[in-house]
This record gives structure tokens, sequence and C-alpha cells, in this order.
């Protein structure tokens, strides 16, 4: 509920601010921070209510909302500025967004955690009136900071950074962010740029998330129905992802660019949904909001450079095919924690 008044308020703000510092500030502290928080705990209240093979079912029938936002929101908001203009698009934009709170205020807790609950209050016991006196060691200064720093771990789940299975998931999902983001800012230039219109270009789009609907739905059905397994999936998918870098230069027509496009962007939204599987899978239901947290502070800390990479590679060779390699080159590398835990088991 919060997270939602958050980034309805973010929107209405923006709407009302008259220099560029205050978009900035208000879409990183109010907009940024809410979405945040809405995909963190959402996600974790899903795993929470399903098991692995429900959760694969139920996380692919959500994903749907994101391709159908990649089919309907370019040519909406277009429609919304094009009438209301940037302030009123901002103002629909937040009006839409406030669904979050109420979804939040008719998600239940499930009922083990319920039940866990109710359990821990019942079992307090009481303290005495009195407590032994202790004399403060004045002497031993790291004392009293050990309960901090441990109470401090405990809270951010800072153990996450020490198993592989973390490193395996949030490697795959900060590399892929990193390149979804790259492809998002720079799929229309080099588009436009070897040829084609803006519309031709959002047609193309459309058409790939069509394909990332359908494919995230059968891959997670795959899942469900245990005919295969999750990281066997993984790796296609994060190959997928890869192998659509690698061609794009050798694509020039409008029929192989939609196709690269929808292997991209299927493909992607398919390791999206599978990372989150694993997580759920390899850390936890206990754990699983902090790992989802921790990749997401991670992507948000690499995804600046998905702008940066692309364009200074563009400004100093004059076209996007060397950092579209270089994207590739890095989403495949991301692969390796992954074989390697194939190798050992």
């Amino acid at each position: 509920m919060v997270a939602g008044g958050f980034v309805c308020l973010g929107f209405v703000t923006t709407s009302l601010a008259s220099r560029v510092l205050q978009v900035v500030l208000y879409v990183v502290f109010l907009i940024a921070v809410g979405q945040g928080f809405a995909n963190v705990l959402t996600r974790s209240s899903l795993g929470a209510h399903f098991d692995v093979k429900g959760f694969a079912m139920a996380s692919g029938i959500a994903r749907i909302g994101s391709s159908l936002s990649l089919i309907c929101f370019p040519p909406l908001m277009q429609l919304f500025k094009t009438t209301y203009g940037w302030r009123g698009a901002m103002l629909l934009l937040g009006s839409i967004g406030a669904h979050i709170t109420v979804s939040g205020a008719l998600l239940i807790p499930p009922l083990s955690l319920r039940r866990t609950g109710s359990q821990t209050r019942d079992g307090y016991q009481i303290l005495p009136d009195r407590s032994p006196e202790h004399q403060q060691d004045g002497a031993c200064i790291l004392a009293s900071i050990k309960p901090i720093c441990v109470k401090i771990e405990g809270v951010f789940d800072l153990s996450l950074m020490k198993t592989l299975n973390f490193w395996i998931v949030a490697l795959i999902s900060v590399t892929t962010r990193l390149n979804q983001s790259a492809w998002y800012i720079y799929f229309v230039p080099r588009t436009v740029a070897i040829g084609f219109s803006y519309e031709e270009a959002t047609i193309m789009v459309t058409v790939a998330a069509l394909f990332q609907l359908v494919i995230t739905l059968l891959g997670s059905a795959a899942v469900y129905t245990e005919k295969v397994q999750v990281t066997s999936v993984m790796t296609v998918s994060v190959t997928l992802v890869a192998v659509a870098f690698f061609v794009d230069p050798w694509t020039t027509s409008w029929w192989s660019v939609s196709a690269n496009a929808a292997l991209f962007v299927s493909s992607m939204g398919l390791v999206f949904n599978l990372a989150e599987i694993m997580v759920k899978e390899f850390i936890g239901v206990e754990k699983m909001a902090n790992a989802l947290g921790w990749i997401g502070f991670l992507s948000g800390t690499v995804r600046p450079l998905a702008g940066f990479i692309p364009g200074w590679i563009y400004d100093n060779t004059g076209g996007y095919g060397k950092a579209f390699c270089i994207l590739g080159a890095m989403q495949i590398t991301a692969l390796v924690p992954l074989v390697i835990k194939r190798l050992k088991q």
C-alpha cells in the first residue's frame, strides 16, 4: 500500500515540477523507491503462497502484465502526451499506478505465516523486575560495536553474499537487466538508423511483446509440469539472449529485425521469470525478499551503464554492431557460475 502511494505521489509531483532537478528527485526518491518495494514484496508474497511448482506457473501468469505493458503503453502514452501534454500524461500515469495501493490492501498473508506469528507471540516469557547490574567496560569499544554489526548483518541478511546460489541468480539477473535497459534505449534509434520509421519500430516492439507473452507462459507451464529443469531452461534462455545481440548487426530487413526482437524480448522475459523461481528453489522463501532486494539493488547500481557503454561505443565506431556484440559477450559470461554448479552436481 505504501509503495503504491509513493508511485502515485511521484507521478503527481513530477507533473508539477518546473526544473529538471525536481523531476530527477521525484523519480528517484518516490517513483523508483515505490516501484522497487512493490516489485520485491509482490514477488516474495507470491513465493510465500505457492510451492516451487505453483510459483512457476503463478509467476508466469503474473508476467503477462509485462508483455501487455509493452503492447499497450507506448501508444497509450503517445495519446496522453498528444492530448493532454506531458504534465497531463504524468497525472494519468500516476492514477494508473494507484492500483498498487488497492492490490496491497487486498493482499492477505498465507495461513502458515499467520500461525507462525501467533506461536511466536504465545512463546513470550516474562522478564524479572530486576536484572543484575554490570559495569561498563570502557576499554573495549569493539565489544559495544559488535552487537550493532550483528544486528545490521541480520537485518540486511549479508550472509547471502557468501553463498554461490545467490551469486548464480544475481549475476544472471543483473546482466540481463543491464542488457534489457540497453536494448530499450537503443533498439528504436538503431532501427531508425538502418532505414525504418518510428511507427515500424513500434510495430516490431508489439510483435516482440506478443511472443514474450506466449513464450513466458509456455516456459512456466513446462517447469510446472516438471518436464524440464529450471537450470536447463535458464541456460538456454540466457544463451538465446546473447545470440540475439550477436546476430543483430546482420539483421537489416523488416522480418529479420522483428524476429530478432521477438527472440530477445521473449528470452529475456523467460530469464526474469526463471530467476525468481531459482531464488525460491535455491535460497528459500524465508530469504526470498532479502535476495530479491539485493538483486534489485545490484541491478540498479549497474543499469546507468546501459546507456553509457553502447552510446560511447557508437560515438567511437559509428555503429551499434560492436556495442551489441559486447553486450552479448557479457550475457554469456553470466552463465559461468551456473555451469560450474551443474558440473559439480
